[in-house]
């Protein structure tokens, strides 16, 4: 009986070395067939490119006429018109804000002090009521602290109305300053607004229409 036959009788491999690399084998097929080739890969990453490689030139598509811009490319939102001061050269005369000013608070100011329309409405006539003769027996302490209280009464009344006016005075003469200087202000920029125009349609009539 020769080597050969007596391995194959009692179940040995007849090449050891044989059948312990052909597990390892196997695997390395497996894996192999499992990864992509080399020209897979290539293939791939020529057709995937990461978005920051890309210029942001080539990413800005240029802006057509009537389209439609981003919000941050949108025209700011427009100032509060009450916030916008008008360079007024006005001064009243201190005697006037003195007379226009409460005592002991803060100095009238015209470019800040509003009035309601309520507050400029006409005010209508009030007929005073007509005077009761009182006999001098009949004139009490009770009479003459009823008196007092509303000749203070009368007092604060016309002061409070008198302050009013001359508020209302002294706004009217700050206002119409204003109005002088926001009426040359609209003739310089309705100036300019011409020349932009004028220019605008040079340029459209050699090159045609934005």
């Amino acid at each position: 009986m020769d080597l050969e036959e007596f391995l194959s009788e009692n179940g040995i491999p007849p090449s050891p070395n044989q059948h312990e690399h052909s597990p390892h084998q196997s695997g390395l097929q497996q894996a192999t067939s499992a990864s992509p080739s080399v020209m897979d890969l290539s293939s791939r990453a020529s057709t995937s490119v990461h978005p920051g490689m890309v210029s942001q030139n080539c990413m800005q598509s240029p802006v057509r006429p009537g389209q439609i811009l981003p919000a941050n490319r949108n025209t700011p939102s427009p100032i509060d018109p009450e916030t916008i001061q008008v360079p007024v050269g006005y001064e009243p005369d201190p005697a006037d804000l003195a007379l226009s000013s409460i005592p002991g608070q803060e100095m009238f100011d015209p470019r800040k002090r509003k009035f309601s329309e309520e507050e400029l409405k006409p005010q209508p006539m009030i007929k005073k009521a007509r005077k009761v003769f009182i006999p001098d027996d009949l004139k009490d302490d009770k009479y003459w602290a009823r008196r007092r209280k509303n000749n203070m009464a009368a007092k604060r009344s016309r002061d409070a109305r008198r302050l009013k006016e001359n508020q209302i005075a002294i706004r009217a003469s700050f206002l119409e300053k204003e109005n002088s200087a926001l009426r040359q202000e609209v003739a310089d920029l309705r100036k300019e607004l011409g020349k932009c125009k004028n220019v605008l349609a040079k340029y459209e009539a050699r090159h045609g229409p934005l």
